[in-house]
C-alpha cells in the first residue's frame, strides 16, 4: 500500500502563508497547494488557527477551492473542536480531521461527527496527562481511542494514530519511544493507519532536512503509513519511495521506478 502523504505547507504560523490568508490571496495558497499535490501529496492540510475569529473562513474557502480545481482532499487543521467537526461536516469523505487527543471530552465530542460524515480522523496518542513516556502507555491510549472509534461504527481505516513525533533536541528518548509504539500499533491495529508530522522532529537543530529524511526511513520501516510533510522536498519523497521498496510495501518497485523515470535523472 502507498504511504499516504499530507502535504502540511498551508500552516498559518508561517509568517507568509498567515498574510496569504488574511490578504485572501487565493492564487498563491492554490500555487502552493498544487505544487505538494503534484508532488505527491493526496491530502492537503489546512490551518488557519492563527486568524483567530477568521480561521472557519479560511480554511473552508481554502479547502472548497483545492477541491474544486485540483480533486484533492483536506486535512482539516485546528486545535477547535468547533472547527475540527465544521469541517467534517462540509468536506466528508473528502477530509481527515487533524486532530484530537485520547481525552474523554474529544472523543465523544467529535468522533460521532467523523463517523456521521465519513471523514477521517487523527488521534493523538496523549491526552490531558501529557505524552505517555513509553510505548505500553501510549498502546492503551490506542486502544482506548480505537474502541471509542468502534462504538461509533467508524471503519478502521478511518482511524489515524499517531504516536507522537516528540523534537530530538527536546525529549531525546522521544522518538526511541515513538518508533516502538509504531511497531506495536502495526501489529495490534493492522486495520488503522500510523501516521506522525515528520517537521516536528528536527525542531531547534541544524541539518533539519537531513534528519526528516532519516527518520522518514525509520519509520517507515517500523510500520508508518501516512505522513504529514513538505512533499516538494523532493529528498523526503526519494526517500519514502526507497523506504517503501526496501520494504516490501511496494511490490515490484513500481513506485521506485515511476519517481525515478518522472524525475528525469
Amino acid at each position: 500500500m502507498e504511504t499516504i502523504i499530507i502535504g502540511e505547507r498551508l500552516n498559518s504560523s508561517n509568517k507568509r502563508i498567515r498574510s496569504m490568508f488574511e490578504t485572501g490571496d487565493m492564487d498563491s495558497l492554490l500555487e502552493i497547494a498544487d505544487a505538494q499535490i503534484k508532488a505527491g501529496a493526496k491530502y492537503i492540510d489546512i490551518n488557519a488557527s492563527m486568524l483567530m475569529e477568521r480561521e472557519r473562513d479560511a480554511l473552508v474557502d481554502t479547502g472548497t477551492e483545492i477541491t474544486r480545481r485540483y480533486g484533492a482532499m483536506i486535512s482539516v487543521d485546528s486545535p477547535d473542536p468547533a472547527v475540527l467537526m465544521e469541517g467534517a461536516r462540509i468536506f466528508g469523505k473528502g477530509c481527515i480531521v487533524n486532530s484530537i487527543t485520547c481525552d474523554d471530552e474529544a472523543l465523544e465530542l467529535v468522533l460521532p461527527v467523523v463517523s456521521s460524515t465519513g471523514s477521517g480522523v487523527i488521534v493523538l496518542l496523549k491526552d490531558r496527562n501529557g505524552i505517555p513516556a513509553t510505548a505500553a502507555e501510549r498502546i492503551t491510549l490506542a486502544r482506548k481511542a480505537s474502541e471509542a472509534a468502534s462504538r461509533e461504527k467508524l471503519p478502521e481505516d478511518r482511524l489515524f494514530l499517531d504516536p507522537v513525533f516528540s523534537p530530538v533536541a527536546m525529549e531525546k528518548r522521544g522518538l526511541v519511544v515513538a518508533i516502538e509504539t509504531l511497531r506495536m500499533l502495526k501489529e495490534l491495529f493492522p486495520g488503522s493507519h500510523r501516521i506522525g508530522g515528520l517537521s516536528n522532529i528536527s525542531f531547534g537543530l541544524p541539518l533539519r532536512k537531513l534528519l526528516n529524511r532519516t527518520f522518514l526511513a525509520m519509520a517507515t520501516s517500523n510500520g508508518l503509513d501516512a505522513v504529514i510533510c513538505d512533499p516538494t522536498d523532493a529528498g523526503i519523497i526519494e526517500t519514502l519511495r526507497a523506504s517503501e521498496a526496501l520494504t516490501g510495501v511496494d511490490p515490484g518497485c513500481r513506485r521506485l521506478l515511476a519517481h525515478f523515470r518522472a524525475s528525469g535523472k
